[in-house]
């Protein structure tokens, strides 16, 4: 009867340990999923900024130079 108690308390033992240790990789995984969802909408934001039509604007006049063509400079090349 002894060992049928002991046993149990050691299964008892041995299942909390593992409930805490689960429980704390849980909490440290949700905290990593937190911190890369905040990254994500940062990176996001900077996809949006850096792809602003103004911003694209001003970086093709200023640093490379390029201007608009004039109506008759263009030309249209249609694909069939």
């Amino acid at each position: 009867m002894s060992i049928v108690v002991l046993s149990n308390a050691v299964g008892v033992v041995y299942t909390s340990h593992a409930t805490r240790k689960l429980t704390s990789q849980m909490d440290h995984l949700l905290q990593e999923r937190d911190r890369l969802d905040i990254e994500w909408r940062n990176l996001l934001l900077e996809e949006q900024s850096k792809s602003e039509h103004s911003r694209v604007t001003r970086i093709a006049t200023k640093d490379l130079k390029m201007v608009r063509p004039l109506p008759k400079e263009e030309v249209v090349i249609r694909l069939q």
